[in-house]
């Protein structure tokens, strides 16, 4: 009887009820939200953050491909699309694979660039409207922020740019172009845009330039770090969305510190027997190499003329004193010292007046 009840509450444990299994959660990728359009040259450049997130908030494991939608409209125009009505008027642009994605990614974000018509084929203007819808495993996400931008005639790009070093930064100069790309006279033109690069480095699509805001004139002057580097500058036609020309061609620029250090304060010189002994102001510098002791020989007494000017002794910093072992009895010299840097920059001469080394009774 006991093994009886053991096994009817065991049945009855077996038989107790379950919930229908939940669907698997879809995995969405999140809608894109932060797509900007911009425009160089005839190039209308597209740029958005690469797609990691679901709906839920969650890693995006798989991003099968990301879709590049299109639609271009007559101006006049109504104000905007919002997505909603973006959706029922897009056209298929073109489409990112996967394996595509890491060669048209920049940093952390995804670039793509468009060669569209810039005008309609009787010569108005078109709106171009952007969105990006991403594909992730078996789902896709919502057509992401709308960009628009209507591309406009640029300017060719400035021409002969030069860069030249100074003290103060590399110096950059250009002329400005008379012409749009496509060859109309007077375009628009609201300021220039500097981009530096390391040497031999690629300008990024999404590369700042230098300066903060469109440059007015057709000189700028930059203050990088020491280093080489490739210029090139472009035409600023619009602002915001950024339109601009193509860039110059590049040009090469070596900064490096041509600031000289400064001068000794004084020097003084002191007639010895046969010799003549200089002393200096040492210069606070941290850059700072060596000294140079400059001597002048003088032609006659009194008001010498000056025969010539040689570099007599080079020092290194930390010296403030000097011996001149071989001056010519009965001539009259005048001496003169220097800072140099590591850069080999030279401060101004610091000079003596005339000292006479008297002749040996």
């Amino acid at each position: 009887m006991k093994k009886f009840l053991a096994l009817s509450f065991a049945v009855l444990a077996a038989c107790g009820k379950r919930g229908d299994p939940h669907p698997p959660v879809p995995i969405i990728p999140q809608a894109t939200s932060d797509l900007v359009v911009s425009q160089r040259g005839p190039n209308v450049v597209l740029a958005w953050s690469y797609p990691s997130l679901t709906t839920a908030g969650k890693k995006l494991d798989v991003v099968r491909r990301v879709v590049v939608y299109r639609y271009a409209e007559e101006l006049p125009a109504a104000q905007g699309l919002t997505p909603a009505q973006f959706s029922r008027l897009k056209e298929k642009l073109d489409s990112i694979e996967s394996a595509k994605l890491p060669e048209a990614t920049s940093g952390a974000k995804l670039i793509y660039i468009d060669t569209p018509q810039l005008r309609t084929k009787d010569g108005r203007p078109v709106r171009l409207n952007y969105a990006i819808v991403t594909e992730g495993g078996t789902t896709h996400s919502d057509v992401g922020n709308v960009a628009a931008i209507v591309p406009i005639d640029v300017p060719l790009p400035p021409s002969n740019v030069a860069a030249a070093p100074k003290a103060e930064g590399v110096v950059l100069t250009w002329t400005a172009q008379e012409k749009a790309a496509t060859g109309d006279a007077k375009p628009v033109v609201v300021g220039y845009n500097v981009y530096r690069v390391a040497k031999g480095d690629t300008l990024g699509e999404l590369a700042p330039p230098v300066n903060a805001t469109p440059v007015a004139a057709t000189t700028y002057t930059d203050a990088p770090p020491y280093g080489d580097f490739d210029y090139r500058v472009t035409a600023v036609a619009r602002m915001s969305p950024r339109i601009e020309s193509d860039p110059s061609p590049v040009v090469t620029a070596t900064f490096k510190d041509l600031m000289p250090p400064p001068a000794p304060a004084s020097i003084t010189a002191l007639v010895e027997t046969k010799s003549v002994r200089l002393v200096w102001d040492a210069v606070d510098a941290p850059d700072l190499a060596s000294y140079i002791i400059y001597r002048t020989e003088g032609i006659g007494h009194g008001e010498p003329k000056e025969a010539g000017t040689f570099a007599e002794f080079v020092l290194p910093a930390g010296t403030t004193t000097a011996l001149d072992k071989d001056p010519s009895p009965g001539i009259e010299y005048k001496y003169a010292v220097s800072a140099r840097d590591k850069n080999g920059n030279e401060s101004k001469r610091v000079s003596t007046g005339w000292v006479l080394v008297p002749k040996a009774p």
